[in-house]
């Protein structure tokens, strides 16, 4: 077989693929420094010992909706490696790093329990934003190409934590930009847009422009966010609360989310339908797949 013709990410911005309501679900994400070459799975294909591969996936099967990631910067430190533990969720969000002098000693952090605030030190806590792009190129083309690049602009252009990392989810949507510790997704994202997207993350708000949603909430749910934020214009992310989401027909929910200042209630009813368009999803496909898409039903705003 030849060369793929195509990049999945231009396929998908060329039928304008709605891109809110994707973002991969974890509500904790373990960030390893790994300066060297990612293979197609970054995990296995590490040189990392397999008693520290085993380590590492006991850990993730034992916190529920835990993500692995590996991450590097341009020039790699050699005497030491970083590890970020990050809790997404609405109310406080935190980081959590560690440095590590040798991988063995990741068997001696108790991650779990980082994970849940209890092993919480403020020598520990990294306040500043962190941000992610996926450069996986072993994974899928299409991160190398559009990642990498705004990999470079973003780490010349602001004085915050900006690392390449492993495969996010959603090889379509490269450049794919990731803001912590809230876990803010972002698809398709240009040089100019991503520096946009930064601005606003450090004043707390966010951009819908290239929006998939955030890591804690289900995909129904992100979408609803999206529409209750486009609808009612409101930017500032502690603003928004979930109230309630129930599942109400076989592709249909209903979301309610809590305007912090106001009281008022926004209710939305989403659903998720097949796309008229088929696509290749990734750059290994070699068959065109209709892909979910969500749909506004409803909104309503009761005030209290």
């Amino acid at each position: 077989m030849g060369l793929n013709p195509f990049f999945c990410s231009e396929l998908s911005r060329g039928v304008a693929e709605k891109t809110f309501g994707t973002a991969s679900i974890g509500q904790v994400w373990i960030l390893l420094e790994y300066p060297f070459a990612w293979g197609s799975h970054a995990l296995n294909d590490s040189n990392l010992s397999l008693p520290i591969k085993r380590h590492l996936k006991r850990t993730l099967r034992s916190i529920p909706h835990a993500k692995l990631l590996f991450i590097k910067q341009e020039r790699a430190r050699l005497s030491q490696r970083s590890l970020f533990v990050v809790r997404c969720r609405e109310s406080k969000p935190f980081i959590q790093r560690f440095t590590l002098d040798d991988y063995s000693q990741l068997t001696e952090i108790d991650l779990a329990a980082v994970a849940s605030g209890k092993l919480s030190t403020d020598e520990n806590i990294f306040s500043d934003p962190l941000f992610l792009v996926c450069t996986h190129g072993r994974r899928d083309k299409c991160c190398a190409k559009f990642g990498y690049p705004l990999y470079k602009t973003l780490r010349e252009s602001t004085r915050q934590a900006v690392w390449q990392s492993s495969h996010v989810g959603g090889d379509r949507f490269a450049a794919n930009l990731l803001c912590f510790p809230h876990g803010l997704f972002y698809a398709h994202v240009t040089e100019a847009i991503g520096r946009v997207i930064l601005k606003e993350y450090e004043e707390k708000r966010i951009t819908l422009q290239n929006y998939r949603g955030r890591a804690c909430y289900s995909n129904p749910v992100q979408a609803a966010e999206f529409f209750v934020r486009t609808e009612s214009g409101i930017r500032e992310i502690a603003e928004l609360h979930r109230l309630f989401s129930a599942h109400v027909a076989e592709e249909s929910w209903q979301v309610r989310f809590l305007e912090a200042t106001t009281g008022n209630v926004h209710t939305v009813l989403v659903s998720r339908v097949m796309s008229d368009f088929q696509n290749l999803i990734t750059c290994h496909a070699t068959e065109a797949h209709s892909v979910p898409q969500f749909r506004l039903d409803s909104y309503e705003v009761l005030e209290p």
